[in-house]
């Protein structure tokens, strides 16, 4: 899978234009608004029915394949309870566009023959995908990793069902042998074996939404001590697994951060206290390490001189790496003041040292832009880049730190999907959006595409016939609403003339449902009519693309150059009356403010990373002032090709640096083209050619160019 790392370095300006087709067609879909990946029916539910299924995650395999796996707590019709519950996985083999079930992975009772199994009959909640990145003890690279709880029955459930057949839960229950398993996949999802056990609680006791209140008889201690929400990450050749963790501790130790449990955790009064851990394991040795503190939250009195950790029950775990050598945690808190809270680490298994322990709230955020989002279940991932994204419940909005850094400034950005519970982001190789997968409704499980700039394929600055400026955007990069005070933000300037050169590039998106979308290269955002009404005058600003159907339908003119007709009014058009001018709608006139040179953005040395090398695109060696055959071979995860019958534009890399543009390339239904070598390339000499695609990612590949001795 090819993976592009694009910094914000400006591409140099190649001789010539590189001008797209009239009718541009997409090799990959694009699906901004999304829709439904699984709606519960009426089957009857272990729990509430607004959350039986909730809690969805993703992870992408080295194929490109998107696998995603979600909590659904339906009764299982062969046993009338939570007995052989298994867990949903479903996969998108086109980047996050559409999805479809693939597995349902079944309890460890149902799995394996090993005794030490035998009490874990459901699977149930909290999933966490992971791809391996490296070889982990026997686990090999590219293995497909499922952290989950699994559990015995839901005993709170089947005494009640007992009691009253008529009866129906509005809330949690009370499951028993609650575990924190590890299962993998070497077959890209489909089949699964159960690995180990991670770490292991008791009674759910009703948490987290009916806490010491949903209780079963047969707990007959009262006890509330689960264990949720998992996240792996490999560090320093191990596996690292973080979880919250609601057995009983007396407190830990300063130096290691090992926590010291209550001797009486199976029968003493419970705190219903939380706290987060970790544990790490080398991927050959039967146990996991001891766990580890992370974050401990508050001490509780229990009385008779007894105290307990886990106060305020801290949760929710994701862990990333900071481009200033540091690790950030963010995580929700309910005991007091804002709550949800982030600690910074300078070793990532030693946040319990955490040199910071703030609110989100406190993080510093560029003008115009709200404090982080807050109200629980914080998620945030880091982009190829170094960039990080946030989201947490409180928002549909997410916030992206344009350095990485610890103390980077925080920006807000608008998506498609509503604030919910836990929404998961998920960076998305071969495109570069994200894939935001969220809980919404009544048990609905929903997934959308966001573009955060920098994604995958060509990039174009498009300059105005009439001044001889480009598109840009006064260098904004999110949202005008937000970023730019509720003003549109569209407007001609001169090339070059702003810091952040990115925000005078745009993307060329076919819409699924016909037209054409502007996106600019710094923040993902398109160029949209600002009041949503194609009518004269009105101005074009920043906004999150939020429509199924393009704002423009483009028209070439006879000399080369394109128009951008609104598609919702056929009489008006992309407007550049004056220099500097705001763009608008104005109807058709010939003075050239309504057309526009299509100029591509060349790589640059940088952009031709190993990643995006594909050792077959030219031979290894080629003739001067021939024409190089080229093969552009590349497939999705389904297997269907992404360069037949497409149009790439190639550039050549000489062994001086020098770029030059060589034009348009065809390739054919087998993905093959030919482009002619200028006689300025001299024999003897290593060069790379690129050939970049308006919607996949670059390839490059590297020849000898043959001297006239050794024959063309």
């Amino acid at each position: 899978m090819q993976r592009r790392r694009l910094g914000k370095a400006l591409g140099t300006f190649v001789a010539g234009s590189a001008m797209l087709g009239l009718t541009m067609s997409s090799a990959q879909a694009y699906n901004p608004t999304g829709g439904i990946l699984y709606q519960l029916g009426d089957e009857p539910c272990l729990k509430g029915r607004g959350n039986c299924a909730i809690y969805v995650k993703s992870a992408q395999l080295e194929s490109g394949r998107l696998v995603a796996a979600f909590e659904k707590a339906t009764v299982v019709p062969e046993t009338g309870s939570a007995d052989r519950e298994t867990m949903p996985v479903y996969k998108s083999d086109d980047h996050g566009t559409s999805w479809q079930p693939l597995a349902d992975v079944k309890a460890p009772a149902y799995l394996s023959k090993d005794p030490k199994y035998a009490k874990y009959k459901s699977n149930w909640a909290s999933p966490f995908l992971y791809t391996l990145p490296q070889d982990v003890g026997k686990l090999k690279k590219g293995t497909l990793l499922l952290a989950t709880i699994v559990t015995g029955d839901d005993h709170y459930y089947l005494e009640n069902k007992a009691a009253d057949p008529n009866w129906t839960p509005s809330n949690d229950g009370d499951r028993s042998d609650m575990a924190l398993a590890l299962y993998s996949s070497t077959d890209e999802g489909e089949s699964w074996k159960v690995l180990n056990v991670i770490a292991t609680g008791g009674w759910q006791g009703g948490s987290a939404g009916a806490v010491g209140k949903n209780v079963a008889k047969a707990n007959t201690y009262k006890q509330v001590d689960p264990l949720w929400e998992p996240y792996l990450m490999v560090h320093k050749g191990q596996l690292v697994c973080y979880y919250s963790d609601e057995n009983d501790y007396l407190g830990f130790d300063p130096v290691t951060g090992v926590p010291k449990l209550d001797p009486d955790n199976d029968t003493a009064r419970d705190s219903h206290g939380q706290i987060l851990v970790h544990k790490t394991w080398n991927g050959r040795s039967a146990q996991w390490s001891e766990p580890v503190v992370d974050v401990a939250g508050l001490t509780q009195d229990m009385g008779g001189d007894k105290t307990q950790i886990g106060g305020g029950r801290p949760g929710m775990t994701t862990v990333v790496p900071t481009t200033d050598g540091k690790w950030l945690l963010p995580y929700e808190y309910w005991g007091g003041g804002t709550n949800t809270r982030y600690v910074i680490a300078d070793d990532p298994l030693k946040f319990y040292r955490g040199s910071t322990d703030a609110p989100v709230t406190s993080l510093p955020v560029d003008a115009g832009s709200r404090r982080l989002a807050v109200n629980g279940s914080p998620v945030v991932i880091n982009l190829p880049d170094g960039r990080l994204v946030y989201n947490a419940a409180g928002s549909g909005n997410v916030w992206v730190n344009e350095s990485g850094r610890s103390d980077g400034v925080w920006k807000e950005y608008q998506t498609n999907a509503p604030a919910s519970y836990s929404r998961n982001l998920q960076y998305v190789e071969g495109t570069g959006r994200i894939s935001i997968l969220n809980h919404q409704g009544t048990s609905t499980i929903a997934f959308s595409e966001v573009d955060q700039g920098r994604s995958e394929g060509a990039y174009y600055q498009l300059v105005n016939r009439k001044t001889g400026q480009v598109i840009g955007t006064g260098g904004k990069t999110n949202d005008a609403n937000i970023g730019n005070g509720d003003v549109p933000d569209v407007r001609l300037e001169d090339a070059g003339s702003v810091a952040n050169k990115d925000t005078q590039y745009w993307h060329l998106v076919n819409a699924p449902k016909g037209g054409t979308t502007l996106l600019n290269k710094s923040g993902g955002r398109m160029a949209g009519i600002w009041t949503g009404n194609a009518t004269v005058g009105q101005r074009i600003g920043q906004w999150v693309d939020n429509s199924p159907t393009g704002v423009w339908n483009l028209s070439k003119t006879a000399d080369g150059y394109y128009k951008f007709q609104a598609a919702k009014n056929t009489n008006v058009f992309l407007t550049g009356a004056s220099a500097g001018a705001p763009l608008t709608l104005q109807n058709a006139v010939a003075d050239g403010s309504q057309e526009w040179e299509l100029v591509q953005q060349a790589p640059t040395a940088a952009d031709l990373t190993k990643d995006t090398r594909s050792k077959r695109l030219t031979a290894s060696t080629v003739g001067r002032k021939g024409a190089v055959s080229l093969n552009a071979a590349a497939s999705d995860p389904a297997g269907t090709a992404l360069h037949a019958n497409k149009t790439g534009h190639a550039y050549v890399f000489a062994a001086d640096g020098k770029v030059t543009d060589l034009g348009q390339v065809s390739f054919d239904e087998a993905q093959k083209g030919s482009v002619a070598l200028p006689a300025t390339i001299a024999g003897g000499k290593k060069i790379k050619i690129a050939v970049v695609f308006d919607d996949t990612p670059l390839m490059w590949d590297e020849a000898t160019v043959r001297t006239a001795a050794t024959g063309r």
